[in-house]
């Protein structure tokens, strides 16, 4: 089992645990690093979605830099089940929600409630970010809500009108997109 290491925070230094799943592609650490340089100044007491968790190394991230709590959306059992021993190893099962369900299924079934940071970073081959962005943006963001997509650099930038790309950065053949909600109806 390969590992993925936290980068900074209260479990920075720390090593997750990774199912060898091949479908499995974890944000590469340059990304991660950049991306929370980007977020530190606001991350605290957030509350995040990591749909297509994964690793989880996003959402983890997150709660090791201050986010309140975060909820992971994984479809993938054996990867689920590497999460969440993750999650209990670091000690973090009161600060996380685990959803084992496609993030078509979560989106469509879960109410009342709004995030402040959503992760989207899902299988490069798939079309699930154009189908589901105008969906979570309907349902799960707060006015001001960031959200970070990560995509296969060769693809076209996201475009959304309540969308403010705020940075951007690549590693390898990922791109990583922070945007900002900005729709006086999402609250």
């Amino acid at each position: 089992m390969p590992n993925i290491r936290i980068i900074s925070g209260k479990i920075g230094g720390r090593n997750l645990k990774t199912s060898d799943n091949k479908n499995l592609r974890p944000t590469p650490a340059k990304m991660r690093e950049q991306l929370f340089s980007w977020l530190r100044p606001a991350i605290d007491d957030l509350m995040c979605l990591d749909l297509f968790a994964g690793s989880g190394a996003l959402g983890l991230e997150a709660l090791s830099n201050g986010a309140k709590n975060v909820t992971f959306v994984e479809q993938n059992q054996d990867i689920y089940n590497c999460l969440k021993k993750n999650c209990l190893e670091l000690n973090l099962l009161e600060e996380v929600k685990l959803h084992r369900q496609s993030a078509e299924n979560y989106i469509r079934r879960v109410k009342d409630i709004k995030f402040d940071l959503i992760f989207l970073d899902p299988p490069y081959n798939k079309d699930y970010i154009n189908t589901l962005l105008p969906k979570i943006i309907e349902k799960f963001v707060k006015n001001g809500a960031y959200i970070f997509i990560e995509m296969n650099s060769y693809d076209e930038e996201v475009y959304h009108e309540d969308m403010k790309l705020l940075k951007e950065a690549s590693s390898g053949d990922s791109t990583g997109r922070l945007y900002q909600i900005k729709n006086e109806n999402s609250d």
